[in-house]
């Protein structure tokens, strides 16, 4: 069921409404829906989502999410966060990768790669992706020891958004209920871990309580690093007396072009380089990362390479793009884009063919092509995510500040990516199709920007002394509170981070489903079962 707490009562009503569950899920998201959904299916329980946002968000930003003070830069404090059914999912680019082992190894993580990799088939299942190998071992070039290339995967536009996914099913579950416009106003979790309870308030002043023995927070990682220091604050400081770096060490990749690359062949280039499409309009992208055995991995910072160009503002690529976009929201693409696409026909009829013939993605011939470097960001204690004593929401909650900055190891860290990628590129085939023009990337020149990718402020560590949450994901502090978001990651690695807390958004699930007497068995469970 998915209600509209807006549409409970009218305006100025303040009556609350109670329920009790199982689970509380808040947000409703690309973590947080599926987890809604596969809770009540797979794991039998009642779950109740609270989502802050409507059935979509229209606008590109959100007043939810205000920050008290300068970011410091950070992009990612207003924009790549959306308050909707499926959230981020309705907007993302849905690159989904697993980390290599070497990016966990030495990093503080309490769990290894193969205590998640069994559920990368469900993964790949939910998205509508196939099972192939992550390793591009068809690449006609030989890349040198220090880098591997490696192909990401993305779901077609509808599939990105998991709002199509699993809303149907939402809609008719009798075991789950979806609440829109219900902002989180206050939270509370007995000391003993005997439950929580959790409110919220819709714009007009509608309010719903929830009570339920586990409460999951699963609201993106600035949200629900907010809503653990918020319930912080309702235990008398108890969380960040226990786990003293709640909200500290809040890092995101870092982003720049390192290179200009001049094509000497831009077709042949292009083939390599390009998108790859596969099945049901399944996207896979090229990427270098550090080999896992590379002594490389000593000298600069776990990061990716791809190749890719600043995307027009007009044009047939820009019109594609956005028809794409549309499907993705589950809108009717604006006039504009239809009318730049009928302007640019000829060439959307020669990326129609490219697809079929070549099975990837036409570069615009017009564009510069540029190298990129996505890096982890250091971890430093000092980058952290507190709540204001001075400005508040229209709810009245504390807003986040933010603190975020580069430090000159980042700069040092891009610094060196950029040399080891040049190394690769000029001694490998790749240097007979494109000339590698170096940028510079020191703080005087260079203007990396975050990624979206944020990580860290409420991070897994073995105990309290050196995380937030333990391995399966539980406060230390009050263990019938899971937060489910990338914040959970010790460290930003050298993929996109996504794919990762979505897997263990899956192996949340199984642990509950496996907690329960009569519980189905999902994932990796059933997996064991059968062998």
């Amino acid at each position: 069921m998915i209600e509209d707490l807006a549409d409970r009562g009218q305006p100025g009503d303040t009556r609350d409404i109670t329920r009790h569950c199982d689970v509380v899920v808040i947000g409703a998201g690309t973590l947080g829906l599926p987890t809604t959904a596969l809770l009540a299916r797979e794991a039998g329980k009642r779950v109740i989502c609270l989502e802050s946002g409507g059935e979509q968000q229209q606008s590109e930003t959100h007043p939810l999410n205000a920050i008290d003070g300068a970011s410091r830069g950070y992009r990612g404090a207003a924009h790549g966060r959306f308050r909707c059914l499926g959230g981020t999912s309705s907007r993302w680019g849905a690159t989904l990768i697993p980390f290599q082992q070497a990016d966990l190894e030495g990093a503080g993580w309490p769990l290894r790669l193969n205590e998640l990799t069994p559920h990368l088939p469900a993964a790949e299942r939910f998205f509508g992706l196939d099972h192939s190998a992550y390793d591009a071992s068809d690449l006609p070039v030989a890349l040198g020891p220090t880098h591997v290339a490696r192909l990401a995967k993305m779901p077609s536009f509808r599939h990105r958004n998991v709002a199509h996914l699993v809303g149907d099913e939402l809609r008719q579950s009798r075991r789950a209920e979806v609440w829109l416009n219900a902002t989180v106003i206050g939270l509370d979790a007995d000391a003993g871990g005997a439950g929580v309870q959790v409110r919220a308030r819709a714009p007009e002043g509608q309010t719903l309580t929830v009570s339920a023995p586990r409460l999951i927070i699963a609201a993106g990682a600035i949200e629900t690093t907010r809503l653990a220091l918020l319930l912080d604050r309702g235990c008398d400081g108890e969380i960040r007396r226990t786990s003293p770096d709640l909200g500290r060490f809040f890092t995101d990749h870092i982003s720049l072009p390192v290179a200009d690359i001049e094509p000497l062949n831009r077709a042949a280039l292009n083939r390599i380089v390009g998108y790859r499409f596969g099945a049901s309009g399944s996207m896979r992208n090229l990427r270098f990362e550090l080999a896992p055995q590379s002594a490389a991995r000593r000298e600069a910072p776990p990061n990716f390479a791809y190749v890719g160009f600043e995307p027009p503002r007009t044009g047939g690529f820009e019109a594609l793009h956005g028809l794409f976009k549309s499907v993705q929201i589950g809108q009717l693409p604006p006039a504009r884009v239809v009318g730049e696409g009928l302007r640019h026909l000829p060439w959307l009829i020669r990326a129609a063919w490219w697809r079929l013939a070549y099975k990837r993605l036409l570069y615009p011939s017009e564009v510069p092509l540029q190298a990129y470097i996505v890096a982890e960001q250091r971890a430093d204690r000092g980058n952290r995510i507190s709540l204001s004593e001075t400005r508040r929401d229209q709810y009245g909650v504390p807003l986040p500040v933010l603190d975020w900055r580069l430090a000159d190891a980042d700069y040092d860290g891009l610094e060196r990516a950029a040399a080891l990628l040049e190394e690769t590129w000029t001694g490998s085939g790749l240097a007979r199709l494109g000339r590698f023009r170096r940028r510079p990337v020191g703080r005087a020149t260079a203007r990396p920007a975050d990624n979206y990718h944020p990580t860290g402020s409420t991070r897994m560590g073995r105990d309290a002394s050196c995380g937030v949450v333990d391995r399966d994901l539980r406060l230390f502090a009050r263990p019938q509170v899971q937060l489910l978001a990338t914040s959970v990651l010790p460290t930003g690695g050298g993929a996109n981070p996504t794919l990762m807390a979505f897997l263990l958004a899956l192996r949340c699930v199984e642990q509950h489903a496996q907690a329960q007497p009569h519980g189905r068995k999902t994932g990796a469970a059933r997996s064991a079962a059968a062998r």
